[in-house]
């Protein structure tokens, strides 16, 4: 078994049947064993907020409730394990942050990065923006794997 954290995109394509990568994720959630999915308080709220936007979910759009629910059914899968941040991510992050100008994806992205790190997981997603990160082992999903 190894342990992971999974990005954002990842359980997004997983819940939504009609998204883009959704037979990608499908086909690697079915493939895990117990406990090897791991999900934070960060990325159930990106998903929360992903869940309730109309431009990304159209018609299908949850309230936060709702949202909140279908996260709480998923954390009773026994492949999927919520992970509470460790106290050295602050160790981590800062070395992540050496731009002189930070957008606010590659903030995300390097506390994303710093939390697998100190939680000595790999990191699963979609985004290959995530080998910048030379320290982080990541699982790239897709064909750009």
């Amino acid at each position: 078994m190894r342990r992971s954290l999974v990005d954002v995109n990842v359980w997004l394509s997983l819940l939504v049947r009609q998204h883009q990568h959704h037979k990608i994720a499908r086909k690697w959630y079915e493939a895990l064993e117990s406990s090897e999915a791991g999900l934070c308080r960060f990325v159930q709220l990106g998903l929360i907020r992903l869940l309730g936007n109309r431009s990304i979910m159209g018609g299908d759009v949850l309230s936060a409730a709702a949202a909140w629910s279908l996260i709480e059914e998923l954390l009773k899968d026994e492949r999927v394990e919520f992970v509470p941040e460790s106290p050295d991510v602050d160790i981590f992050l800062p070395s992540l942050l050496r731009y002189p100008v930070p957008t606010g994806k590659l903030v995300s992205d390097a506390y994303l990065a710093a939390f697998a790190l100190s939680s000595s997981r790999r990191l699963i997603t979609l985004d290959a923006g995530y080998r910048q990160f030379r320290e982080l082992e990541i699982e790239i999903l897709g064909p750009t794997r």
